[in-house]
């Protein structure tokens, strides 16, 4: 410990305005947004860290003293950093909770921390690692729920089930083809979530407060380390002016909660009582405290609730754009929410992947008008005119099951037998009968199989390439942090 490191610290605000912050403002401020970094007190490390492994390399540090501050931030990345650096409200932010632990353990030269950079954008920084942390798990558990889908529907490949529009049976399909529709629907919001990531896969710092620095900083080395694609170019840019990313990433969250919902909506309707097409494993399900014979889809009311409440992320980020750096526009307000929002969605994900892995599935009219128009020749509007007729009068003689032979006869004595009729109107005909390209025939259900597993595999694909880069990126930090204080110059 250096011999003046036992001077009383003296706080940013005190050595500025001369005074002690309020107790009201450490208290209702400071506290609670030093609470709100501690989440991201890892990456804090490592950019501290990063930079000063940077800092020693470009010669703005001698390698005697880059090596020493790089030890110091060795021993906090590698130990229980909360409990070493017993944070303080009064001392003020995250940030400058680091630099009173290094000021502690080497001297004010531990203050040297800060050189070539500002608390902005070095919180920018940190505020994209844990975001990029938060969205890499939302992607890898939506890439499971994916995985599930197909999973789910190659176990249940062929078997039939009505369709619905308007809550009405309209034409017979399968529950592959179902699911698969789905599939395609998650496979968009990956699209959504990895452009997220790659917009916020860039690296703000150097940019220092506003317009860049004096010191002969190298922001590639920095971005490099930490794992980012390339520095952000604009040093107002990587700052500040770059909050439009949380609205992005809320808004991805959002759209990918909406695209969930949509299943855990038909599968919610599925499992009444009325339509029991669906069973739900009892574990995941809740009961009454009146009626036991209840079973009530929780989860799957969880997932629509949320996304509900999602809309109003996008919207609290985009209510706070401002172009001036204020602390409306900091990450005291909305931006700390999106790990949280990251982690509900998580849930959300990993709850309908729950269901579908152990949901029991228990299968025309339409088909009539088409074979109508192209066994006999009538106009699809008259083909059309004729069903519906038989539909009424089906009705209204109160059948509720198979059309009666009487009334079939009625409505087509002219143009189609009773058993053309009952042909037609079999479900599995009609299915297989749909053979273009995405419709419901083996073939083309097969075909659909094939390119959604094709397009599974590049997604995960996609997953691991980032993954790795950031952790070569790590790699190298340490590598070069080791090889410093191993051996300085």
């Amino acid at each position: 410990m250096s011999a003046d490191s036992k001077k009383t610290h003296v706080s940013l605000t005190e050595s500025r305005l001369g005074t002690k912050a309020s107790r009201l403002l450490v208290t209702h401020v400071n506290k609670l947004e030093l609470d709100d970094e501690l989440i991201s007190l890892k990456e804090y490390v490592q950019t501290d860290l990063a930079h000063a492994v940077m800092l020693t390399g470009a010669g703005i540090f001698d390698a005697q003293h880059g090596a020493s501050i790089v030890q110091a931030l060795l021993k906090l990345h590698g130990s229980d950093t909360s409990a070493m650096l017993a944070p303080d409200p009064e001392v003020g932010t995250l940030g400058l909770q680091i630099e009173k632990y290094l000021e502690k353990v080497l001297g004010s030269r531990g203050r040297d921390i800060q050189r070539g950079r500002s608390r902005i954008d070095q919180k920018a920084t940190n505020w994209r690692l844990i975001n990029r942390a938060s969205l890499t798990e939302v992607i890898r558990e939506l890439v499971d729920l994916a995985t599930e889908i197909l999973a789910t529907a190659d176990r249940y490949t062929g078997i039939l089930m009505p369709g619905y529009t308007h809550m009405q049976h309209s034409q017979p399909t399968t529950i592959d083809h179902y699911l698969n529709a789905h599939y395609w629907a998650v496979s968009r919001s990956l699209d959504r979530l990895y452009d997220a990531y790659d917009c916020l896969n860039v690296c703000p710092l150097g940019g220092a407060a506003y317009s860049g620095t004096s010191w002969p900083i190298n922001r590639d080395s920095t971005s490099t380390y930490l794992g980012f694609d390339h520095p952000i170019l604009n040093a107002r840019d990587a700052g500040f002016a770059a909050i439009d990313m949380g609205a992005e990433l809320a808004g991805a969250l959002a759209a990918t909660l909406s695209t969930i919902s949509r299943l855990a909506s038909d599968l919610n309707y599925w499992s009444s009582s009325e339509v029991n097409l669906l069973r739900i494993d009892a574990a995941l399900c809740g009961t009454s405290s009146m009626m036991p014979q209840k079973r009530n889809p929780m989860v799957l009311e969880r997932i629509r609730g949320l996304a509900g409440v999602s809309v109003g992320w996008a919207a609290s980020h985009l209510a706070v754009m401002h172009t001036a750096y204020s602390t409306d526009v900091d990450q005291s307000y909305v931006h700390n929410l999106l790990p949280g929002q990251c982690a509900e969605t998580v849930g959300a994900i990993a709850l309908l992947r729950e269901v579908l892995a152990t949901a029991e599935f228990d299968s025309t009219a339409s088909a009539l008008a088409d074979a109508l128009v192209s066994l006999c020749g009538l106009s699809f509007r008259d083909a059309h005119e004729s069903v519906a007729r038989l539909v009424e009068a089906h009705e209204r003689a109160g059948c509720h099951g198979e059309l009666r032979g009487k009334l079939i006869d009625d409505a087509f004595r002219h143009v189609l037998s009773e058993s053309d009729v009952r042909s037609i109107l079999d479900p599995e005909s009609f299915v297989e009968s749909r053979i273009s390209s995405g419709g419901t025939s083996p073939q083309a259900r097969r075909e659909l199989a094939a390119s959604a597993s094709a397009d599974l595999a590049e997604k995960k694909k996609s997953l691991l390439a980032r993954v790795d880069h950031v952790d070569k990126g790590l790699q190298l930090l340490l590598k070069d942090a080791q090889s410093l204080v191993i051996s300085p110059e």
